[in-house]
């Protein structure tokens, strides 16, 4: 893995919907290939035909990065086993898309996502990851397991190509600004952005991925409105 360079300026960003080859999921992306493993972020699949579909391009660990709202992930997990995944190979982190208020709570679920990622690529094996649209959430993990594996060399870089290029925030237009645009910006976004501080500082420490990095709260010294995906007005 290559070492982080982190810089904090915003660069421009496009839209990309398009799904992996084999795959009808939306919005579904390989953003991580280390020999046999490969790291796949989309959409939360719609039924076992897509987890089917998944499964035959050879992923074999899924992690659901997202709390369940009306037993969905239940259902998602009991049908991954239906189709032969071990109940081991599937992880569930239990992370709200807009009520992070509490910093050393969302780190920890952070790492152990990361963790999660980074074992199923050590021993590899290809993983599927989502929340449920696939784009905040999704996001924002893609973006710092990107940091962490060295396929970003900046945090500009994971913010155009990863985050805002993929739907996150305003990157999808479609999106509501009050409901959702604005909570993210208060909340995910300047999270993602003091989880860059943690995972930068435990690289130069030549720290693992551990729930201790979760001690201290970094203090952003940078304008978080750099890091929007679009300037948008309000509707």
């Amino acid at each position: 893995m290559k070492t982080l360079l982190l810089s904090f300026i915003l660069l421009a960003s496009s839209l990309s919907f398009a799904a992996v080859e084999g795959s009808s999921i939306s919005n579904a992306h390989i953003i991580y290939k280390s020999g046999e493993a490969q790291v796949i972020r989309g959409k939360a699949p719609a039924n076992q035909k897509q987890m089917q579909e998944l499964i035959s391009l050879g992923v074999t660990e899924f992690l659901i990065f997202k709390t369940d709202t009306k037993g969905e992930v239940l259902k998602e997990q009991e049908a991954l086993q239906k189709l032969g995944i071990s109940p081991r190979s599937i992880t569930h982190v239990s992370f709200p898309w807009k009520d992070l208020h509490d910093f050393k709570s969302a780190c920890t679920m952070t790492i152990q996502a990361l963790r999660t990622i980074e074992q199923a690529v050590q021993k590899n094996k290809s993983l599927y990851f989502h929340c449920t649209v696939g784009e905040d959430r999704t996001g924002y993990l893609a973006g710092l397991w990107g940091l962490w594996a060295g396929t970003y060399s900046s945090v500009p870089e994971s913010v155009e190509k990863e985050l805002c290029a993929r739907g996150y925030e305003a990157g999808n237009p479609g999106k509501p600004y009050r409901d959702v645009v604005l909570k993210i910006r208060e909340t995910l976004t300047p999270t993602y952005l003091k989880m860059v501080m943690v995972l930068s500082d435990a690289r130069l420490r030549g720290q693992a991925l551990n729930e201790s990095l979760c001690e201290n709260e970094p203090q952003l010294k940078v304008a978080i409105n750099k890091y929007y995906c679009a300037k948008v007005t309000e509707r």
